[in-house]
């Protein structure tokens, strides 16, 4: 019963009901240019309410008919605004009711509390992401990519270090603007400077034995993998936060698109593509 109260389906049913309940409780009109203005309880509670909050105090019988004057006239120029189309084609406008809808959504979301069990799985799922970072310390031997013959010369000085690891490296390199020594240095930071497709390559080398050579951007590397600390995938208690915020989130992106999906079947949508252009297959348009 629990996991099916959390499918987005049901989070989509359950939002346009929560929607639909909201509109009747607010009074809102069914047309924008209604005439009838109905001041429910729930807005006189958010008036006296918002005043409290404000100056930690009940409102006084002249304040708060000040309160409701506003209201009325915020209400009724509000009303005549969207009467006269000043709302139309107001892009402002338009994200400022897509962000409220949106703030709706995840409201409600939120109201769902995850359990251990399943903030256990998503890390499970997710392991990677949490996983801490694991750390190296390594030689190279830096071979340019100049020269349709840069493959055999790694290749030969690969074969003369692996005769004799201890030699010195320093005539064997080409000049090159990164260390040829890293004591200490961790995936990301190799990352950031050779990028992930060599720091992937780099994590799975031997260790204690020149390899290679690995292509990086820069040109071709001969590697000596002295040390290497595998990055571990934390335990929930400890990565609790990020994961409640990770799986939130992504059952917000999900309960939202559901939502907008249902909502999309109710609209029939057709586009005038311009002259010369073909027609493009997006979701919910009419071919």
């Amino acid at each position: 019963m629990k996991s099916f109260l959390r499918e987005p389906l049901v989070h989509f049913l359950a939002l346009g009901a929560l929607l639909f309940a909201i509109g009747i409780v607010r009074g809102e009109p069914a047309t924008p240019g209604s005439t009838r203005i109905a001041i429910t309880e729930g807005h006189v509670e958010r008036l006296l309410e918002g005043f409290r909050m404000t100056w930690n105090r009940p409102p006084t019988e002249d304040e708060f008919r000040g309160l409701m004057e506003e209201f009325l006239k915020e209400e009724v120029l509000y009303r005549e605004a969207l009467g006269m189309g000043l709302d139309q084609d107001d892009q402002i406008i338009r994200r400022r009711l897509r962000q409220k809808l949106e703030f709706m959504t995840a409201d409600f979301i939120g109201t769902v509390e995850p359990t251990d069990e399943e903030l256990q799985t998503y890390l499970d799922e997710h392991a990677d992401r949490y996983r801490s970072d694991g750390r190296l310390r390594f030689v190279q031997v830096f071979i340019g990519s100049g020269g349709s013959d840069v493959e055999a010369r790694a290749q030969a000085v690969l074969a003369r270090l692996q005769a004799d690891p201890d030699q010195d490296i320093g005539p064997l390199t080409d000049p090159f603007l990164h260390p040829l020594a890293y004591p200490d240095i961790s995936e990301r930071e190799l990352r950031s400077v050779y990028g992930p497709d060599f720091t992937e390559l780099m994590m799975q080398q031997p260790v204690g034995t020149w390899s290679g050579p690995l292509a990086s951007p820069f040109g071709l590397h001969l590697v000596r993998i002295d040390t290497r600390v595998e990055g571990d995938a934390p335990a929930l208690q400890a990565a609790r936060a990020e994961v409640y915020r990770d799986l939130m989130f992504e059952r917000t992106q999900e309960a939202e698109q559901a939502y907008f999906d249902g909502l999309l079947e109710q609209y029939t949508v057709t586009v005038e593509w311009p002259d010369g252009m073909e027609a493009i297959d997006v979701p919910g348009v009419a071919r």
